[in-house]
C-alpha cells in the first residue's frame, strides 16, 4: 500500500492524461492516490476515478497578489504555502512530477521532506536536478533532441514509476443520468436511418480545439459532411462544448445542410457519456482526443498545426492519426503560416473513415500527396503508431521505429517482434540502407569513444595529458547532435557526464570511466538491433524468393 500524490498543473487535456496512470497504480490493492491541479483544471480532474483526494492551487488569485504593486511578493508566497499546507503535513510515500516543468520541479523540492521518493524533476539542496533513474533521463533529456519521439509519453510515465499499463478498469466518472440520455438518444439517431438501426454508425465530430491552427478548417468539415452524409450507414453529429462560440461555428455548418444535422452539447462531465455511445470520433488534437482514449471510443485523430501525436497522441488500439508526412511537420509552435498549411482533404478523412469501418482493412486507402495514415497498436513498451497508407519518407519511418526497438533493448531489456515486421515492411532495399548508415554512424561513435577511453587512461597517469582527453570527449560528445540512432545513447551519456558532482580529479575520472564502459555496452546492443533487423532482411528475401517460384511455375 502507497500514499501516492501527482502533481499536474497543465492544461485540463493533460489532466486527463493522468488517469491511465491513475488507473495503473489503482491496480494494486491499498493505494491511495491523491492529484494537486490548478484550480481551472480542477472540475475535470473530479471526473478521474479512483483519485483519493483532489488538490488544488488557485493560481489567479496567486498571480494577482504577485502582480498587485500595493502587496509585497511576500503575500503571493504566503498563499501559496497556505494552499500547499495540507500536502505538506502529510507523509507521502511517492509524489509524481506529472507536468515534469519548473513550477511542479519546485514544488517536489519544496515536499522533499514529506516523501520517501520523488519521481519527475526536482531539485536538491544544491539546487542541481535530481533524476532517479534512465527512464526519467530519458524523458527529460532524450526524448526533446529526437525528433520525432519514439514513445509515447503516457508509457514514459509508466516506466519511470516502475509499474506496468492496465487497461482494465473505468478510468472515468459518469453521471447514470447522462449515461441513460445519451444511450436513448443516439439509439433514437440510430433508428431514424434508413438503414437497418444495427447497421447506422454514429460519427462525431469534434469542431474547435483551443488553438486555431490545429482546428479542422471549416470549409473542409462541411465537404466531409457532406460526403458522410452520402454514405447511408454513416451519420454525422455535431459535438460542441456549451459555449456561444461553438454554437454558432455549429449552426453555420447545419444552415449549410438545411439544418438536417444533429448537434450534441456537452459539458466535460456528459462528453464522456456521449462518447461512449458513437463508433468513431472525428477531431483535432483537444481534451475531447483524451476523454475519449479514456472511454475506450475509437478515435480518428486529424493531426494539424504542432500537435505532437507521436508523444501525446490518441492513445487507444485501432484508433487512427492522419496527419501530413512527419518530414514535412513542425511539432513546435512557432511560425503561423508555416503550421497552418496542410496537404489534408476532406476526401482523405472520408477514406480514412471508410477504412476503419472496414471489416478485413485489406483494401489501404489511397490518401492525397504527403498526407499519412497511422494506426495506433500496443506492444511492451506500450502505444506504436504503424503507417497504414499515405505518403512516407522510408528512412524517417525506420529512424523512428528502431529508436523505439533501441530503447527497448537498453532500458526495457528486450526487443519486439512487431517493430522489426514493421519496419520489414518498409523494402529490404531502404533498410539495407538504413542499416549501412547506422553502421557507419556507430562506427565513427565507437572510434570516439575509444580514443576517449584511451586519453583518460593517460590522463590519469599523466595530468598534462587532459587536453586529449577533453578534446576526445568534446569530440564524442557532439554525437549527441546528429539525427542517428546513436544519438540515444550518446545523449544519456552526456547528461550523466553533466551530472558526476565528484569532487577530486580520482573521483571524477573513475564515473568518467564506468560511463565509458556503460556506453560502449549501450552501443554493442545498438550494432545488435542492426544485425537482428538484417537477418530479418535475409529471411524475407529467402520468403519474397520462395513466394515467386509458385508464380513462375504457373505461367
Amino acid at each position: 500500500m502507497k500514499n501516492i500524490l501527482i502533481i499536474n498543473l497543465r492544461r485540463i487535456g493533460d489532466v486527463y492524461t493522468t488517469g491511465h496512470l491513475i488507473n495503473s497504480l489503482s491496480k494494486t490493492e491499498g493505494n491511495a492516490v491523491s492529484l494537486l491541479v490548478y484550480k481551472e483544471s480542477a472540475k475535470a480532474a473530479s471526473y478521474l476515478k479512483n483519485v483519493t483526494k483532489l488538490h488544488q492551487i488557485d493560481r489567479k488569485e496567486i498571480i494577482t497578489l504577485k502582480t498587485n504593486k500595493l502587496f509585497s511578493d511576500g503575500f503571493a508566497l504566503e498563499q501559496l504555502f497556505t494552499q500547499l499546507q495540507e500536502i505538506k503535513k502529510q507523509k507521502w510515500d511517492e509524489i509524481i512530477n506529472y507536468s515534469n516543468d519548473l513550477v511542479g520541479a519546485y514544488l517536489c523540492s519544496y515536499l522533499r521532506g514529506s516523501t520517501e521518493k520523488v519521481i519527475g524533476v526536482h531539485f536538491n539542496e544544491q539546487r542541481n536536478i535530481v533524476t532517479n533513474n534512465d527512464w526519467e533521463l530519458l524523458f527529460n533529456d532524450v526524448l526533446p533532441v529526437v525528433k520525432y519521439s519514439p514513445i509515447h509519453f503516457i508509457d514514459c510515465y509508466h516506466k519511470m514509476i516502475g509499474i506496468s499499463q492496465s487497461f482494465e478498469g473505468e478510468k472515468l466518472i459518469t453521471n447514470p443520468s447522462h449515461n441513460s440520455t445519451a444511450l436513448n438518444s443516439v439509439s433514437t439517431i440510430r433508428k431514424n436511418q434508413s438503414v437497418a438501426e444495427a447497421s447506422a454508425k454514429i460519427v462525431a465530430i469534434q469542431l474547435k480545439t483551443s488553438d486555431e491552427v490545429k482546428d479542422i478548417p471549416e470549409e473542409m468539415l462541411v465537404e466531409l459532411i457532406s460526403l458522410l452524409k452520402n454514405t447511408s450507414e454513416l451519420v454525422p453529429v455535431l459535438l460542441i462544448a456549451p459555449t456561444d462560440e461553438e454554437r454558432k461555428i455549429a449552426l453555420d455548418i447545419n444552415s449549410k445542410f438545411e439544418n438536417d444535422l444533429v448537434i450534441i452539447e456537452a459539458d466535460l462531465q456528459a462528453l464522456a457519456s456521449v462518447l461512449m455511445n458513437v463508433d468513431l470520433l472525428i477531431t483535432p488534437d483537444t481534451a475531447v482526443k483524451h476523454i475519449a482514449n479514456l472511454t475506450n471510443t475509437s478515435v480518428l485523430e486529424i493531426s494539424l498545426g504542432y500537435s505532437p501525436f507521436l508523444k501525446q497522441g490518441s492513445y487507444s488500439a485501432d484508433s487512427l492519426v492522419l496527419t501530413d508526412i512527419i518530414i514535412e511537420r513542425n511539432f513546435v509552435k512557432s511560425n503561423l503560416a508555416t503550421l497552418t498549411h496542410t496537404n489534408i482533404s476532406a476526401q482523405d478523412i472520408m477514406a480514412s473513415v471508410l477504412y476503419f469501418f472496414s471489416k478485413t482493412k485489406s483494401i489501404r486507402p489511397r490518401l492525397s500527396n504527403n498526407v499519412t495514415l497511422y494506426t495506433c497498436s500496443f506492444d511492451q513498451l506500450g502505444a506504436r503508431y504503424s503507417v497504414v497508407a499515405g505518403s512516407i519518407n522510408a528512412q524517417a519511418e525506420i529512424h523512428r521505429l528502431m529508436s523505439r526497438q533501441l530503447i527497448n533493448s537498453i532500458y526495457d531489456h528486450g526487443e519486439s517482434a512487431e517493430i522489426y515486421t514493421d519496419v520489414i515492411d518498409f523494402g529490404s532495399t531502404s533498410v539495407t540502407s538504413w542499416c549501412k548508415k547506422e553502421k557507419s554512424n556507430l562506427t565513427d561513435v565507437m572510434k570516439d569513444l575509444l580514443g576517449t577511453l584511451r586519453s583518460l587512461l593517460q590522463c590519469q597517469e599523466h595530468r598534462k595529458s587532459s587536453k586529449d582527453f577533453v578534446i576526445n570527449l568534446g569530440k564524442l560528445i557532439s554525437h549527441s547532435e546528429n539525427n542517428s540512432i546513436m544519438q540515444i545513447p550518446v545523449t544519456m551519456f552526456k547528461t550523466k557526464i553533466e551530472s558526476i558532482n565528484a569532487k577530486t580529479f580520482e573521483e571524477n575520472a573513475k564515473e568518467v570511466e564506468v560511463l565509458l564502459y556503460e556506453l560502449k555496452s549501450d552501443i554493442q546492443k545498438v550494432l545488435q538491433c542492426i544485425r537482428h533487423l538484417e537477418d530479418q532482411v535475409v529471411v524475407q528475401r529467402k520468403d519474397d524468393f520462395m513466394n515467386r517460384i509458385p508464380e513462375q511455375t504457373n505461367n
